[in-house]
């Protein structure tokens, strides 16, 4: 399977350093597509620490580009699931709530320049401890040994 199949094809099976690899890589493309946003489009320096604060607008557009990888994420996340023999829908709960950690950025709930509200904060709040639920279920409990409804075992030789 390729990068293009890890990312976008939610069939399958992978296993636990595929789902890490994959993990951090789309962290970092997204990390770095979010800094060349910075530079090209919005003329900050983001190596800089005089720069200053990120305006508004460009924070906004910036969560919402962060949205293109949601899909992704998804997929990866099916995966790995898929590895521990349950359905992509266990993935939903932690795509819920990423999509509605960014819309409430964007409405201000979780504002650069404001406090959090508390259903901002309450957002927040549940994306950590699903986020934290997805790290032990996938990242660190071994997948079904053998073959499962999804597939092949990954781990095997």
């Amino acid at each position: 399977m390729g990068v293009l199949g890890l990312y976008f094809l939610p069939t399958g099976r992978i296993s636990r350093s595929r789902f890490w690899l994959g993990f951090l890589g789309l962290i970092a493309i997204e990390v770095v597509f979010n800094i060349w946003l910075d530079m090209t489009l919005f003329g900050r320096n983001f190596f800089d620490p005089t720069a200053g604060t990120l305006a508004k607008p460009a924070f906004q557009l910036g969560l919402l580009i962060n949205l293109i990888f949601a899909f992704p994420m998804f997929v990866l996340l099916a995966k790995r699931f898929h590895d521990r023999d349950k359905g992509a829908i266990w993935a939903a709960p932690f795509l819920l709530a990423y999509v509605a950690a960014i819309a409430a950025s964007i409405v201000g709930w979780l504002g650069i320049d404001t406090p959090p509200s508390l259903p901002g904060l309450a957002i927040a709040l549940s994306e950590t401890a699903l986020s934290i639920w997805i790290v032990i279920e996938l990242g660190c409990l071994r997948g079904t040994r053998g073959v499962n409804r999804y597939g092949a075992d990954p781990l095997a030789k």
